[in-house]
């Protein structure tokens, strides 16, 4: 006879109050630590609410991952849109993701799909889109508060349409200001591609986001156990042990996902409460978040590229490995894909992405009479692992290697 594992596990006693609220996506009522940032933008954007006609604002938000730039943003949304309902204006919230929308048209379609959900998603120009939602905003006496999360990849690739969203309502003098918009980066640097105008409007006003001290993110993780877990199902020196491993990169959703994975361990050795071994297994193996997120839109080439770094690393068993010796392996993958292998400056390229990603890191050698010699290194991923999440997502894209 077939076990119900539902029906078995539904009968053990959880140890969660709600799971969803460890979820990284989840954005709580209250953001520890991100108070100052929340009241300067209400500071900022507080004309929307009493003189909405009047001025729109541009406002670029800078730092590291995993510090709380995105959920201290959607978190100020809520408010904006609450305090606007309260006073009858239609202000509209939309958040995009330029790492997924990487082009004008896309993040154009993004943006108007959310104002009209029966819009066509052909057939018109980046122009026309622009002249179609002012059109929109102006019929329905609606303002925007666009916001463009990790903003550098729409950079790399246009800039134009970060030009015409701050530029929006030039060329009316007393037509109503209805579009806001709110950047994302994580380097300040990434506007150096940017012409001197758009650039210039972007650093008018710009908010900086600090890395969490370890005090802080034992309080963040602290509150969300205590929203996410019940009251005794975690100790203070479960969460001074989580924050100590966070603290190494930063990323509060590493500490979240690694709290979430404890508590499935625990629950499945039937404990009521976390213990420190629930924890090192639960850090076994996690990659974070950051580098997940990149992976997954990576290019199928650059993806090949970094697969035959892990498996030269790997092969080799040595901590770190020449540029050469990789190489050499990656024509290898490249020949029984039948690919066409990218050249060395393509190559270096790559690596180059690979380390402002923290990927990787390299260190430049000198051989004596043979000159300087590139050496990579993979310290914070198992090997194992980072080959197994890449061929996972090179096999979506039908790659099997």
């Amino acid at each position: 006879m077939t076990i119900d594992f539902f029906e078995e596990l539904l009968k053990k006693p959880s140890i969660f109050l709600d799971e969803s609220k460890l979820d990284i996506n989840y954005v709580p009522k209250r953001l520890p630590h991100r108070d100052k940032e929340l009241s300067l933008l209400s500071q900022l954007f507080l004309t929307l609410i009493t003189n909405p006609n009047s001025i729109s604002r541009t406002i670029l938000i800078t730092g590291k991952t995993g510090i709380g730039k995105t959920a201290t943003v959607k978190l100020f949304g809520d408010m904006l849109i609450n305090a606007s309902k309260k006073r009858n204006l239609l202000i509209k919230y939309v958040h995009v993701n330029c790492r997924k929308e990487k082009t004008s048209y896309k993040v154009l379609i993004r943006i108007i799909r959310t104002l009209n959900k029966n819009f066509p998603k052909r057939g018109y120009s980046p122009q026309d889109l622009l002249e179609i939602i002012i059109d929109f905003l102006n019929h329905h006496d609606l303002y925007l508060l666009i916001v463009l999360d990790e903003l550098n990849y729409l950079i790399n690739k246009n800039g134009d349409l970060i030009y015409s969203l701050t530029r929006i309502n030039d060329d009316s003098v007393y037509a109503p200001q209805r579009v806001s918009v709110i950047g994302i980066v994580r380097e300040i640097s990434c506007l150096n591609n940017l012409d001197a105008s758009t650039m210039s409007t972007l650093q008018r006003n710009i908010i900086k986001f600090k890395k969490y001290s370890k005090s802080q993110i034992f309080d963040i993780l602290r509150y969300r156990a205590e929203i996410s877990i019940k009251k005794n199902g975690f100790t203070a020196d479960i969460i001074e042990m989580i924050s100590d491993l966070v603290l190494k990169n930063g990323d509060i959703r590493y500490g979240l996902n690694l709290l979430w994975r404890s508590s499935k361990i625990a629950e499945g050795r039937n404990l009521k409460c976390i213990t420190n071994e629930c924890v090192r297994l639960g850090n076994q193996d996690l990659v974070p978040f950051s580098t997940q997120d990149t992976l997954q839109f990576m290019s199928s080439q650059k993806l090949i590229f970094l697969l035959s770094i892990i498996k030269s690393l790997k092969k080799s068993k040595k901590s770190q490995i020449s540029l050469p010796e990789i190489i050499e392996f990656y024509n290898i993958c490249c020949e029984n894909l039948n690919k066409r292998p990218k050249s060395y400056s393509q190559l270096w390229n790559y690596l180059q992405d690979f380390k402002r990603e923290n990927i990787l890191s390299i260190s430049i050698k000198s051989e004596s009479i043979k000159g300087r010699k590139a050496f990579i290194n993979v310290q914070d991923v198992g090997l194992s692992t980072f080959e197994k999440l890449i061929n996972s997502i090179l096999s979506i894209k039908g790659i099997i290697l």
